[in-house]
This record gives structure tokens, C-alpha cells and sequence, in this order.
């Protein structure tokens, strides 16, 4: 599974190779309509997924569980690893913020991250990343927002370009990944996109 959470590949390869490599792979390709994207097309991917990525929803100021990866950390294991007793602490003393999902209505303008999140006049977080979403035809994002203000439904604003646009929180992922739709489809349960 790749960044963007679709079958992917990496290729190690000789450098020199590099060309006739990607030559073939487009030719290859061609009857399936084979084509190149570049890393905003790959971020909006990533995002309607709900992947988080590294130095934008990760940190080292966050934490796996404000960060909603709660279900990679298994804090009742009893082996031990850097930092595991600092996340018990956090745990037991309950998150001050949390990383959400959220849509926002602009207008030609798409969050790209470090934007302020406002609510009743104030400032109460950033967004981390964000790009346009063409399965749902909305500008998203994802955002630090304190814990009362993290339920799906809520309400806030995001500042682009001085301007503040409304946005809602949403239950995330938007597109399921494709182990999960075929899964789904196995069971004849419905894919969500």
C-alpha cells in the first residue's frame, strides 16, 4: 500500500535505468489510460484517506493519540518502548486537543496548512495540511482543534488569505482504502465513495 493508500510500488532500480524504466511503464500503460500526477494530487489522495502524514499532522509537538492513531499504540502490552509511560500520563490525564477532518466551503481558495482555525471569535487551532478533494468536490483539511471542539458537526471557521471561510467537522475517512472497499464488497457491504 502506498501514501496515497491505493496498491502501489516502489522500484529499486540503477539510476541509469531511470529513463528506459519509465518509458516502458507508460507504454505499457497506455490501454489503461497511464498517465503522470504530481504531489498535490498525491497529498488530496492521502488526505481523503485520512492518512496523516510526517512534519505536517505528526510531530515531535504531537502525540499518537491527540494525533487519532491511538489504535497503533498498545499501551497494555507489557513490552516496553520510548515514551510509553509519558503516553500513559497523557492518556490518564485526558487530551487538551485532537487532530479532526474537516470540509470547508470556499470559494477559489484551498487550505494548504498553517492556517488559523477560529471559533466564536478566537483562535483555537491551525490546520496542518489541506488541498482540494475531487471525490467530493470540497476543499479539506486536517486540523488541531481543542477536544470540545472535536466532535463531527462542529462548526468553525478557517482563515485563507485573510478571509474567514465556514468549515465542518466530519467523521473521516471520506474514501476507503482499497483493501477495505474489497473487503466490503466481499461481504456486500457498500463502499462509501
Amino acid at each position: 500500500m502506498n501514501f496515497c493508500s491505493e496498491l502501489g510500488w516502489e522500484l529499486y532500480h540503477r539510476r541509469e535505468d531511470s529513463v528506459a524504466l519509465y518509458n516502458a511503464i507508460m507504454d505499457a500503460g497506455q490501454e489503461e489510460g497511464i498517465d503522470n500526477f504530481g504531489t498535490y494530487a498525491m497529498n488530496a489522495l492521502r488526505l481523503e484517506k485520512a492518512f496523516r502524514a510526517w512534519g505536517s499532522e505528526m510531530n515531535c509537538d504531537t502525540n499518537p493519540l491527540e494525533a487519532g492513531l491511538e489504535y497503533f499504540v498498545k499501551l497494555n502490552k507489557p513490552a516496553d518502548f520510548i515514551g510509553k509511560q509519558a503516553l500513559k500520563q497523557i492518556k490518564a490525564e485526558g487530551l487538551k486537543r485532537r487532530l479532526v477532518c474537516l470540509t470547508l466551503a470556499t470559494d477559489d481558495v484551498d487550505p494548504e496548512g498553517n492556517e488559523s482555525i477560529w471559533h466564536k471569535g478566537k483562535v483555537v487551532g491551525n490546520t496542518t495540511s489541506g488541498s482540494y478533494s475531487y471525490s467530493i468536490q470540497k476543499s479539506l483539511a486536517f486540523a488541531y482543534v481543542p477536544i470540545e471542539l472535536s466532535k463531527v458537526g462542529q462548526q468553525v471557521e478557517v482563515e485563507l488569505l485573510g478571509k474567514h471561510y465556514p468549515a465542518i467537522i466530519i467523521q473521516e475517512p471520506l474514501v476507503l482504502t482499497e483493501p477495505t472497499r474489497n473487503r466490503l464488497q466481499k461481504k456486500g457491504g457498500k463502499d462509501k465513495i
